[in-house]
Parts: structure tokens; C-alpha cells; sequence
């Protein structure tokens, strides 16, 4: 699916989605290209919260939070520096 099936699929609402298709443009903004919708909230903590849950069972998996009020899903990409642990 594209982003605009998702706003018309799921209007006003938080969802969890899985990015199938996406690359990282010269911005360091990454663009979806094709997603797949895993569920619909009515809050962000709610989402947060399936998302953390999903992402623990399938850490491989590249998963966003959004609302579909937003007309792009505008997902930036951050540099991390130093030593994770």
C-alpha cells in the first residue's frame, strides 16, 4: 500500500505500519515506498505501546507509529554517534 491508501483506509486515526519497500534520500529522509498497515489506535500511548510490543517479538521488522492526519509520513533519519549498548 502507499500512504495515501492507508489516510483513506484508517481516516484520523494512529496506526502501526511496516515499511515492505523504503529508501533513504539525499536528506536524510527515509521514504516509504510501499507499507503495510499491522493495526489502527485511538491514542498514541495505545500505539506506542503495540509498537513496542511488536518490535520486541520482530526487531528486524522497520515499524513506525503515525498519524494519518499527516498528508506525508516526513520520517527523518538520525545519526547516532558513540557506543550503543
Amino acid at each position: 500500500m502507499k500512504w495515501e491508501d492507508v489516510r483513506q483506509a484508517f481516516p484520523d486515526t494512529w496506526v502501526l505500519i511496516e515499511a515492505t519497500q523504503a529508501y533513504t534520500n539525499e536528506q536524510s529522509e527515509r521514504i516509504l515506498e510501499e507499507i503495510a498497515p499491522l493495526n489502527k489506535f485511538t491514542s498514541s500511548p495505545e500505539a506506542m505501546r503495540a509498537y513496542q510490543e511488536f518490535h520486541h517479538e520482530n526487531p528486524n521488522k522497520e515499524l513506525y507509529v503515525l498519524h494519518t492526519n499527516r498528508k506525508e509520513p516526513r520520517i527523518t533519519e538520525k545519526k547516532w554517534l558513540g557506543v550503543r549498548k
